[in-house]
């Protein structure tokens, strides 16, 4: 199963009660933190979910591996 940011969204309002639009602007705000934190250049860690950083790589080749 894909859990999507609606499904998100859905499953916290029904458990807490609150509207969708009350979850929504939660769970917006947290990921324009993260996503603010990361531009900068930061690391976002939550404890017992994972560690995010953007790390920059040096180009390299792709390769195309589907048939036509």
């Amino acid at each position: 199963m894909t859990l999507t940011k609606h499904n998100l969204l859905e499953c916290i309002s029904e458990e807490t009660g609150l509207t969708q639009s009350q979850v929504f602007d939660v769970v917006q705000k947290i990921l324009d933190y993260i996503t603010e934190a990361l531009a900068k250049g930061g690391k976002v860690e939550i404890r017992d979910f994972g560690v995010f950083q953007v790390v920059i790589r040096k180009a390299r080749i792709g390769h195309n591996l589907t048939k036509n």
